[in-house]
C-alpha cells in the first residue's frame, strides 16, 4: 500500500474514516503484468480494470479496479465516458532521472501532455491556452497516451535511480522510493487483512506528508473525491452523508489524512 493507504495502515490499522479510496503501488514491471493478466482474471467477476490502453474513454495512466455494480459521481469528474465505479487505484512507479535538465524536462513533456488530454475530456474546464509552445494539440488522443507513456518509462532501464509515482495526484518528483527501501516489505493489519506495505515506510511518508502522525484539524476530515455513490442500483449516498458508517465501505482517498 501507498500514500494515503500506507498511512491509514500504519496509524489506523485500517482506513483513515475519512477517506474515499485506497491506494496500490506497483513497479513498472509489475504493473505491465497486471495490466495483461487482470482484465482476463476479473471478466467473471464483480470487478473490472480500467487503463488508458484498456479504455481509450477512461484518461489516467494509472489504473482503477472497481466495483461492476457501483456507480460514482467524482468531483471534477463529472462528465467521464468510462465507467466510474467504487475504485481502488493502482500506481506504477517509474525511475526518476538524477540529472535536474531531464527532470525538469521531463516533468514539462509529462504536464503539457496531461493539460491537452485533460482539455479533449473536459474542454470548458481546461480550454486551449492562447500562447505558449503547444505541440500537443494536433496529436491524436492515443497518440498523447503513447508519449507520456513513452516518457514515463524512459528511465527505467537505470535499476539504480529512485522510484518515482508520475501518475501521482501530487508535484512531480514528490512520491519517492529509493530502491533500497523497495526491496524490503512488511505485512501490517489493514481491517481485516495484511497488507504489504515499505518496511522504511517512517522515511517514505515522512517525505510524502511530513508529520503523518498527526491528525489533521477536525475541518479537514473530509473526503474529498466522491459526491454521490448508487451501489447495487438500490441506494445512493451522497457526500454530505460522510458522517454515517456505511460510507467507508465506498473506498478511500489518495490524499493524506
Amino acid at each position: 500500500m501507498t500514500g494515503g493507504s500506507a498511512i491509514g495502515a500504519v496509524r489506523h490499522h485500517g482506513f483513515i474514516p475519512w477517506d474515499d479510496d485506497i491506494d496500490i503501488g506497483f513497479t513498472r514491471h509489475d504493473f505491465e503484468k497486471f495490466i495483461q493478466v487482470a482484465p482476463t482474471e476479473l471478466v467473471t467477476s464483480d470487478y473490472l480494470v480500467e487503463e488508458n490502453r484498456l479504455n481509450p474513454r477512461y484518461e489516467y495512466d494509472f489504473a482503477k479496479v472497481m466495483t461492476k455494480d457501483s456507480q460514482i459521481l467524482e468531483r471534477g469528474r463529472e462528465e467521464a465516458k468510462a465507467h466510474n465505479g467504487i475504485f481502488i487505484d493502482v500506481f506504477p512507479f517509474d525511475r526518476l532521472p538524477a540529472d535536474k535538465s531531464q527532470r525538469l524536462e521531463q516533468k514539462m513533456v509529462l504536464q503539457d501532455i496531461l493539460q491537452e488530454i485533460r482539455r479533449r475530456f473536459y474542454p470548458d474546464r481546461f480550454p486551449s491556452a492562447a500562447t505558449g509552445h503547444k505541440p500537443y494539440t494536433n496529436m491524436s488522443l492515443q497518440d498523447l497516451y503513447d508519449l507520456r507513456l513513452k516518457t514515463m518509462v524512459q528511465y527505467d532501464h537505470h535499476r539504480d535511480l529512485p522510484y518515482v509515482n508520475l501518475s501521482s495526484p501530487y508535484d512531480y518528483a514528490k512520491e519517492t522510493i529509493f530502491p533500497s527501501e523497495m526491496q524490503r516489505l512488511i505485512k501490517m493489519p489493514f481491517e481485516n487483512l495484511h497488507v504489504p506495505v515499505l518496511a522504511g515506510y517512517d522515511s517514505y511518508l515522512h517525505r510524502l506528508y511530513g508529520d503523518y502522525m498527526k491528525l489533521p484539524p477536525v475541518e479537514k476530515r473530509i473526503q474529498r473525491h466522491i459526491l454521490n455513490a448508487t451501489v447495487d442500483s438500490s441506494s445512493t449516498i451522497d457526500e454530505n452523508e460522510s458522517d454515517k458508517p456505511q460510507l467507508p465501505l465506498l473506498g478511500f482517498e489518495s490524499q493524506a489524512g
